[in-house]
């Protein structure tokens, strides 16, 4: 009953829904012939994204600085015609591919739409990649029944980010060498966030709980002979349902316990290269196109209504069953529409200026901070483990903890920019 719900709110900060992930062989193309994620597409395929003209620099960036540029995220079906999906930023030089795609996750899928993104360096190693991956479910039952063949998700038993990371990393490389794991608290924090928003949902007949698990694992292989450094990225929300023995009270009937990964983030660069910063850099600059999330967001609520419909014209429930079913049906919606406006609020350029409690708590969850856009006016949010950020004339943006940089540094021309207040 509460699944949808909890897919939506899980899914409120990921780039995308379920599917399967890329892995780090260069054996495979990252998106297949009809323009879908491939299953077991990888970091390694040549993307196939443009450049767009960029001022060049005199000499290498400083360590520690970051020079990023906007880039499209394309969903290529759209609906009358491909449409921007979202926006993010890339580093400079990288060539992108791939989108946001329909339709193709399977059962498992926690929607329609699957995110399948990549970023790639020249040098063909260094790899940034955003990808969906399917739920998962465990299923406890306490009563004597014929048990069927599990469904097709109850696929594995992990209960911890951990847990699923370190099985991601030996299904990336088969013979990884993992060396380190790191619990992703501000992932956590960010998620609890919107969860406190949410109304706990309990009856005599059920209990929900919602907790989320985040983490970072970094493990090394070797591609193509040479050695690598790899880390992946997840966010997991693990919805554990409760469900009454109504036989016998104070008995439980059954646990399900759902896992909604979400946020997985693949990167990859030569060892002793890898910007462990990067992937987050990049993650917090994504930032949905209200045209595409409100068709989307129609999409799914249309769906959810013919749903609703094909269920009651199959069912023989009496009057007061179907009244029942009608109001949950009402309740699945409200809080569909709930997490939309949620959504919509963390992406509200015009909140972010003119409510400073609205930008402070845009800024807190999403971890950004926002600056006035000197050229194209507006704002533009920015991860807020930087603590200066320039805009370069091409309309790049240089990242940097370094109070005593400046663009002329390396023969660019541009403007230090200024935090909201």
């Amino acid at each position: 009953m509460r699944r949808l719900m909890a897919a939506l709110t899980w899914a409120i900060f990921s780039v995308g829904c379920s599917s399967d992930a890329p892995t780090p062989n260069d054996s495979a193309a990252a998106v297949d012939e009809a323009g879908a994620p491939a299953r077991g597409a990888t970091l390694g395929g040549a993307p196939a994204g443009g450049l767009l003209p960029v001022a060049q620099a005199q000499g290498p960036l400083p360590k520690g600085v970051l020079r990023m540029q906007r880039t499209s995220i394309m969903d290529p079906s759209g609906f009358e015609k491909p449409m921007v999906a979202a926006t993010a930023l890339a580093p400079v030089g990288w060539r992108t591919q791939g989108g946001y795609f329909w339709g193709s996750g399977g059962p498992c899928a926690t929607g329609d739409v699957l995110v399948n993104w990549s970023a790639m360096a020249p040098d063909g190693i260094s790899a940034i990649a955003f990808v969906s991956k399917p739920r998962w479910e465990i299923n406890q039952i306490f009563f004597n029944i014929d048990r069927i063949q599990p469904g097709p998700c109850e696929t594995a038993k992990w209960t911890t980010a951990q847990q699923y990371l370190e099985a991601l990393a030996r299904e990336a490389a088969p013979q990884a060498r993992i060396l380190d794991y790191r619990t992703r608290t501000d992932l956590i924090q960010e998620h609890e966030a919107i969860n406190r928003m949410l109304p706990p949902f309990q009856s005599e007949f059920m209990q929900v709980q919602m907790r989320v698990d985040a983490g970072q694992i970094l493990f090394a292989h070797t591609v193509n002979g040479r050695e690598v450094r790899e880390m992946i990225v997840a966010r997991v929300g693990f919805t554990e349902t409760r469900f009454a023995d109504l036989m016998n009270p104070g008995k439980l009937s059954m646990i399900t316990l759902h896992a909604f990964p979400s946020s997985v983030i693949y990167a990859r660069a030569p060892a002793g290269e890898l910007n462990l910063d990067l992937p987050t850099v990049i993650s917090k600059s994504v930032r949905p196109m209200p045209d595409w999330s409100n068709r989307v967001f129609k999409h799914n609520m249309e769906q959810q209504e013919r749903n609703f419909q094909a269920s009651m014209a199959r069912s023989k429930a009496d009057a007061a069953q179907r009244q029942q079913m009608f109001d949950a049906h009402q309740r699945k919606m409200a809080d569909m529409q709930a997490s939309q406006a949620q959504r919509d609020r963390m992406y509200d350029q015009q909140g972010v200026v003119s409510d400073r409690q609205q930008r402070e708590f845009v800024e807190t969850v999403r971890g950004v901070e926002t600056y006035h856009e000197p050229v194209d006016g507006g704002v533009v949010q920015l991860d807020n483990t930087y603590d200066h950020a320039w805009r370069v004339r091409d309309g790049t943006y240089l990242l940097t903890n370094d109070p005593n940089f400046r663009p002329g540094l390396i023969g660019l021309e541009g403007q230090q920019l200024n935090k909201v207040q």
